[in-house]
C-alpha cells in the first residue's frame, strides 16, 4: 500500500445487499461489479443499525450507536464526539464531502474542509432568502438559498421549486413515483455530476485528499419509473419476494404495526384480506433498481475521472450503504425499528490503493462501523482505543493476517441482536418475546424459533454471548482492573 493514500468513500441510501448486479444478476451495476473485481468483496456485511441517523453516525465515529448517543433516527452526536474525518483533517488531508450525511440537529465539528451536503431529495415548500455561492464551490451568478443545499439552489435556478414539477405518484401504488423531469435535475444525477467536477476541478494535487461522496437514493421515493434507466428492465421479470405477509404473525407485535400500512389484518384468524398485488411489487423493485442503475453510472463516471486524473491506483475506495429496505418481504416496503436481514445485510466493498489487486470475496463478518478504523489505518493515523478498532486493510494488507469475527452484533434502540454462524438472536429489552432465527436453513427469517423448546439452549448460548458483547462495549472496557490484581 503507498503512504497516504487518497480516500474514496461511496455511499448510497437504503441500499440491500441484494440490490447489486455481484450478489442479484436481474440488478444492473456494470460499474459496480468491475470495482467488484479489483476490490475485497465482504459477503456478509452488517449495518449497525435499521435507519438512517444512528447508522450514519457509527460510521462516521466507529462507535455503535448507543456509545456514541445516536440509538434512535430522533438523536443526534453530541458536541464531544470526535468524527474519523476530523482525525484525517488533523493529520493532514484535505477532507470533503458531497452528498447526503444526516448530521440532523448536530452542531459536532463534522471535519471537512469542503461540505456539499444534500440531505434533500426534492425542493422544499419555502425558498429562503440569498446567500453566497461560493460557500458551495459554485458560480458567482448562481442562486444560492439560505439554508438549503446546492442542490436545491441548482434546482430553483432551473425553475424548480416544488417536488411535483420533478416526480409523481404512480396511481394505485403506496410507494412508486414517475421522473417526469430530464435526468439531470435528479438528486442522484446532481451528486454525481458534483462528485465528478470536484475530482476534476477542485481536488487537491500534493496533499492526500479524503471524499465522503453520498447519494440520497435508492431510499424513498422510489422515484426510477421515468428515468432513463428504467428500460434496461422492460424485457426483465423482476423475482418477488419468497417471504409472504402471513410470516409476520410470528414476529414481534410491531411488525403488524407496519404491515397495516399496506394490508388489512385479520389477527384473529391470522390473516391478510388484502396486500400490495405482485404487480406493484414487481414495478416497485423495478423503480427502485432503475435509480439503483442511475447511481451506478454515475459511480463509473466518478472512476472513470479518478483515471483519467491518475489519482485511481492510489485511492482507497470504500463502497457501502448505511442499511436496506424491506421492498416488498412481508408485503412491507421501506424500514422499521427491527433487526431483519433485509435491513441489516448491506453492499460492503473496498478497492485497496494497490495497483493490479485481484479482488476476491470474503465471506467472514464484517461492521460498517468499521468504516473508520480502516481509514485511519489508511491514512498512517492512530486508531483511538474507545472506538472499533479493527481495520478492513488487513484483508488486502499481506503484512498481517486477517482477524475474521465468527460473530456480528447490531442494535435498534432497546433491541439488541448477535449472529454467531447460522444462528441469528434478537433480544428486545423487557419483553419476554423475542427472534431466533436459523439463516442455514430459513434465510429469509420466516420460522421465529424463540419459543421453541429444541432450541432454547441454543437461545442461551446467543444469550451468553450477547451479553459478552455488551460488557466488551462499555466505556473504557479495553483498561485493565490493576497492574496488581489477577485475571479473573
Amino acid at each position: 500500500m503507498n503512504p497516504r493514500p487518497n480516500i474514496l468513500l461511496i455511499m448510497t441510501d437504503q441500499q440491500r445487499h441484494d440490490a447489486v448486479g455481484y450478489v442479484n444478476p436481474e440488478v444492473q451495476t456494470p460499474h459496480l461489479n468491475q470495482l467488484a473485481q479489483e476490490s475485497v468483496l465482504f459477503t456478509n456485511a452488517y449495518t449497525t443499525n435499521p435507519s438512517c441517523i444512528p447508522a450514519r453516525a457509527a460510521i462516521f465515529t466507529g462507535k455503535y450507536p448507543s456509545q456514541c448517543g445516536v440509538p434512535t433516527y430522533m438523536t443526534y452526536l453530541p458536541k464531544h464526539e470526535v468524527t474519523f474525518m476530523k482525525r484525517l483533517q488533523e493529520a493532514g488531508y484535505y477532507t470533503a464531502v458531497i452528498g447526503k450525511q444526516h448530521f440532523w440537529k448536530s452542531e459536532i465539528d463534522k471535519g471537512y474542509d469542503y461540505l456539499e451536503i444534500i440531505d434533500e431529495h426534492f425542493p422544499p415548500r419555502r425558498i429562503h432568502k440569498e446567500v453566497d455561492p461560493s460557500r458551495f464551490g459554485l458560480p458567482s451568478n448562481s442562486t444560492v438559498l439560505d439554508s438549503a443545499s446546492s442542490y436545491i439552489c441548482f434546482l430553483a435556478d432551473s425553475g424548480f421549486t416544488e417536488g411535483s414539477q420533478l416526480f409523481e405518484k404512480v396511481p394505485s401504488t403506496k410507494e412508486v413515483y414517475r421522473w417526469k423531469a430530464d435526468e439531470r435535475y435528479h438528486v442522484d444525477a446532481f451528486v454525481g455530476d458534483r462528485g465528478v467536477a470536484w475530482i476534476r476541478n477542485q481536488r487537491p494535487v500534493g496533499k492526500p485528499w479524503f471524499l465522503t461522496l453520498s447519494f440520497p437514493g435508492p431510499h424513498t421515493p422510489f422515484d426510477g419509473i421515468g428515468l432513463p434507466d428504467e428500460a434496461l428492465y422492460e424485457q426483465v421479470e423482476i423475482s418477488l419476494p419468497s417471504t409472504a405477509p402471513e410470516d409476520i404473525f410470528q414476529k414481534p407485535p410491531h411488525f403488524r404495526h407496519l404491515l397495516k400500512r399496506y394490508c388489512e389484518l385479520d389477527e384473529t384468524a391470522q390473516a391478510i384480506r388484502s396486500r400490495m398485488s405482485d404487480a406493484e411489487i414487481r414495478l416497485m423493485r423495478k423503480s427502485y433498481y432503475a435509480n439503483v442503475s442511475l447511481i451506478d453510472r454515475k459511480i463509473g463516471a466518478v472512476i472513470e475521472a479518478l483515471k483519467e486524473c491518475g489519482d485511481y491506483e492510489n485511492t482507497l475506495i470504500l463502497f457501502l450503504s448505511d442499511h436496506g429496505d424491506f421492498l416488498g418481504d412481508f408485503g412491507m416496503a421501506q424500514k422499521m425499528q427491527c433487526l431483519s436481514e433485509v435491513l441489516m445485510r448491506i453492499p460492503f466493498l473496498i478497492k485497496p490503493p494497490i495497483q493490479g489487486f485481484r479482488g476476491y470475496q470474503e465471506n467472514s463478518f464484517v461492521s460498517s462501523v468499521e468504516v473508520a478504523a480502516t481509514c485511519l489505518a489508511t491514512a498512517g493515523c492512530e486508531v483511538p482505543p474507545d472506538i472499533s478498532r479493527r481495520s478492513l486493510t488487513q484483508f488486502f494488507n499481506q503484512t498481517e493476517a486477517p482477524v475474521r469475527w465468527d460473530e456480528i452484533y447490531m442494535e435498534a434502540r432497546d433491541i439488541r441482536g448477535i449472529r454467531v454462524g447460522q444462528y441469528k438472536l434478537a433480544y428486545y429489552a423487557e419483553r419476554e418475546y423475542g427472534e431466533l432465527y436459523d439463516l442455514a436453513s430459513d434465510p429469509e427469517e420466516r420460522v421465529n424459533l424463540w419459543f421453541d423448546g429444541q432450541f432454547q439452549e441454543i437461545k442461551h448460548r446467543l444469550m451468553t454471548r450477547l451479553l459478552d458483547k455488551l460488557i466488551q462495549l462499555g466505556h473504557n472496557m479495553h483498561v485493565i482492573w490493576h497492574p496488581d490484581t489477577p485475571p479473573i
